[in-house]
């Protein structure tokens, strides 16, 4: 990605899949993510769902954001750096369906991790579909609450005795009530009967039986945590 050093405190337009298209000057990139300032926030973006990045023109007026000052490029940076930093950090992401989620990353999996959400509590969300994630700098009150009201959930140290995997994640939550996909459809809240991967059978509240592929569950929310 050498090519792209030239870019660096310049205007870019990057086209996310799954997210819409997003304006903001270049500020650093290492192998695997990329991280833009865009309205008033800093972004940093797996390159996973990066599918182009344009040069802005020097005059375009799309984005008001002032360059920060100083940009400061290390070019050392990696994704598995950024989720290990942001770890007991309020943080917000985006996974899809438009909706970001605000909460603290507790843990870090091999291929997944444990997020913590105010309104969703417990969340366990595949790495592969975060789009990007944006921390909050250390003086913000999120909610306009005081600091002492926000402080995260204190970390259950049995986070760190969960599966490697997320695959099996689920075969541990096995007769469980969960959530996918953050409850946006009915559908995918129920029981989860069986897996037998790729897919994972979801019984719902009227007795259907549903089939997902684990690949495609953005996140699980199990309610019994």
């Amino acid at each position: 990605m050498m090519y792209f050093n030239t870019y660096i405190g310049k205007m870019v337009q990057i086209e996310l899949i799954g997210d819409r298209d997003r304006i903001g000057y270049l500020i650093d990139l290492g192998p695997d993510i990329i991280v833009i300032y865009t309205e008033k926030k800093y972004l940093y973006m797996p390159i996973t769902h990066i599918r182009n990045i344009t040069l802005q023109a020097a005059d375009d007026k799309m984005n008001t954001d002032s360059l920060p000052a100083p940009v400061k490029q290390t070019g050392e940076i990696n994704y598995a750096q950024i989720l290990t930093n942001a770890i007991d950090r309020f943080v917000e992401i985006y996974i899809a369906n438009n909706q970001t989620i605000h909460g603290y990353v507790k843990h870090i999996a091999q291929d997944y991790m444990v997020f913590y959400s105010h309104l969703y509590q417990v969340m366990y969300i595949p790495l592969f579909h975060l789009k990007w994630i944006s921390p909050y700098q250390t003086h913000q009150t999120p909610y306009s609450r005081a600091q002492n009201q926000m402080t995260a959930n204190p970390t259950d140290p049995t986070f760190a005795m969960l599966p490697n995997t997320f695959e099996q994640l689920l075969k541990d939550l096995e007769g469980e009530i969960v959530c996918f996909d953050s409850g946006i459809h009915a559908n995918k809240i129920g029981l989860l009967q069986k897996l037998n991967f790729p897919f994972v059978e979801l019984i719902t509240a009227d007795e259907k039986k549903l089939h997902y592929n684990i690949q495609h569950i953005k996140n699980c929310i199990p309610f019994n945590k």
